[in-house]
Order: C-alpha cells, then structure tokens, then sequence
C-alpha cells in the first residue's frame, strides 16, 4: 500500500513539473507544497541546484493545485538546520565576477529566490520548519516565511558576513531587521559569544513589528553604534561588553560601510524600502556594489587561510552552535558560509 502511495506521489509531482534536485525535494498533500532543503552531509548548505529550482517553482506556485507552502530543512543533518551557501557554489559565482558586478545583486540565485518567497508570503500561507540553527542565508530563507516554527528552544542564529568578506544585499538585510529588529541583526553579526535564540527572537517578533517610529530608529541606533565600531576598527558594545570583529580579509571596513547606509537608509524609508525608485536603490547599494564586486579576490583569499587552519574556518560557527570543532568532520573545510 505504501508503495502505491509513494507511486502515486512520485507521478503527480511529476505531472507538476516538482523535480527533486541536489540539495531539494518536493512533497505534496492536503493541498500544501512541502519543500525539504536536504543535503546532510553538508549540514543542509544551500546549493545553486536547490535555490534555482525553489525559483522557479515559486514564480509559479499560483498556477500549482496548492493553497500554502511550507519549508523545512531535514533534520537528518545534526544539530544545524541550515548552515547557509554552499561554499562551492558561491565560490564559483565570485570567480565569475567583472569589476562593477554585484555578487549578491537582484540576480543572485539567492536573492531572488528569497525575495519570490517573501513576495509569496504576502498572498498565501508559508512556514518555516526549524529544527536546529541558522547560518546566514538560512536565517534569511525561513525569516521570509510569513510564520517561523522553532522545535528547539536551543536553536541558535548567526549572520557571519562581516567576518567572511561579503557584504550582505539590502532587501534580505531590511527584512529581517523589520522581523527581528537591528538591535538582534547586529549582534548576530558582530559576535557569536552571547548566542541570539531563535525561540527568543521569535517571541519578541509582535513586539518588533509593533514599535513606533521613535522606537524603531531608537533600536536601529544600536546597530549603527556597533557598525560604526567595526568601521573604526574598534570593538563594538553588547551590554557592559566589547567584542572585536576579527578583520580577516582586510575588507571590514568597507563591508560596515556598506550596512551603516543600509541602516540609515531603514530607518528613512521604512516598509517602503521595496518601493524606492532604482536610481535611489543604486546609491543606497553602491558602497554594497562596490564591496561586492571585489569578493572574488577576498573569498578566494578568506577560504585559503582558512582551509590551511581548519579550526579557525569553523571556530565562530562551533561555538556558536555549541559543538566541537567541525574540523574533526571530514570535509568541513569545504562547506560553511553565511
């Protein structure tokens, strides 16, 4: 019986065009699509494969026999639910590079899977399943679902760019702060020592989209005291205490640059951020652009130092997510970005 179920399932997912690919499968039933981001071995990382075909599927979910969405990330990979990009891949795109181009643009294979998934949430049901912790462009993806489903009170998030040489894009960076509020945003990416929760963010999240103008610039202007920190090089302030950003592409500063406009410009424009004319987008992103497109040389240069020291590729991420060095993991060294 079991078997023609399977069958059956196998031959209308086909009938739909929902093609398993690396990194993603398809399930359907009672009228919801089941995304599951599945790639084990490499603690669920986020391959081009998987994010190109989610794309594709979103741009025309609305055509599809389903009334809600739900995304999970398979919970056979450990205590990580998702540990962002896969570094193979993002690698490769960095290397494409030209001078001018923008690594994280709106044709990233990322961002615009992420933006199709937050501009689905606005007209149908999606969820995110979590079960485990949340690196970058995972924290992203399942703050871009209109409800967060957190299974584990422990489920720790970590946004870190800063510390990798990328520059992260606008809308992602805007809508999770709208979500989880710049206070949370930064620290997430200036330090892992005092771990942010998902639980915790979660709980707070009516609180944060309930803020007042004068409350939401006042939480912003905790995070611009931090990037403004790192821009001078000087350790930024959580509480009674300092935490420096280790600058290991010689790049940080460009990078806080970049977000300190990205804040300000949050703060001026608000939920209308979507909507701002391309010319004003452009110089709100230049420093961003100008950062991004000089990723290839930094990426290139940040995976090399880390690959001859194993430990200290994964030193933020094992001890954020309170594991043991994931270099006593067999080709780790090759997986983790935010």
């Amino acid at each position: 019986m079991q078997h023609d179920v399977n069958f059956q399932d196998e031959a209308k997912r086909a009938l739909l065009g929902l093609v398993d690919v690396t990194g993603l499968r398809y399930r359907i039933g009672d009228r919801t699509l089941r995304v599951t981001l599945s790639d084990p071995p490499n603690h669920n990382a986020l391959t081009r494969a998987a994010m190109d075909s989610l794309y594709a599927t979103l741009r025309r979910f609305q055509a599809l026999p389903f009334d809600r969405l739900t995304l999970a990330f398979d919970t056979a990979s450990g205590s990580v639910a998702c540990a962002g990009l896969n570094l193979k891949d993002f690698e490769t795109s960095a290397r494409a590079l030209r001078p001018g181009d923008d690594l994280l643009g709106e044709e990233s294979y990322f961002v615009r899977a992420a933006s199709a998934l937050r501009r689905l949430s606005r007209i149908i049901p999606t969820s995110a399943f979590v079960d485990g912790h949340l690196v970058g462009a995972g924290v992203e993806l399942a703050l871009s679902c209109r409800e967060v489903v957190c299974a584990r009170s422990d489920s720790k998030i970590l946004l870190p760019h800063l510390r990798i040489g990328v520059p992260y894009h606008t809308s992602g960076l805007c809508h999770m702060a709208g979500v989880v509020g710049w206070d949370v945003m930064s620290r997430a990416m200036v330090t892992d020592a005092i771990p942010v929760l998902l639980s915790q963010v979660l709980a707070a999240r009516a609180r944060i989209e309930g803020l007042t103008p004068a409350e939401r610039i006042a939480d912003a202007k905790i995070a611009l005291d931090r990037m403004a920190a790192v821009f001078h090089g000087r350790p930024a302030q959580i509480g009674d205490a300092f935490f420096a950003v280790e600058d290991r592409t010689g790049k940080t500063r460009s990078i806080a640059e970049a977000h300190l406009i990205q804040i300000m410009s949050q703060i001026f424009f608000g939920d209308d951020m979507d909507a701002l004319p391309l010319a004003l987008r452009e110089i709100i992103d230049a420093p961003r652009v100008r950062a991004s497109s000089r990723a290839d040389s930094r990426l290139a240069e940040s995976l090399a130092a880390h690959r001859e020291k194993p430990k200290r590729l994964n030193h933020h991420f094992s001890k954020a997510i309170g594991a043991g060095c994931a270099s006593e993991e067999p080709g780790d060294a090759d997986r983790l970005i935010g």
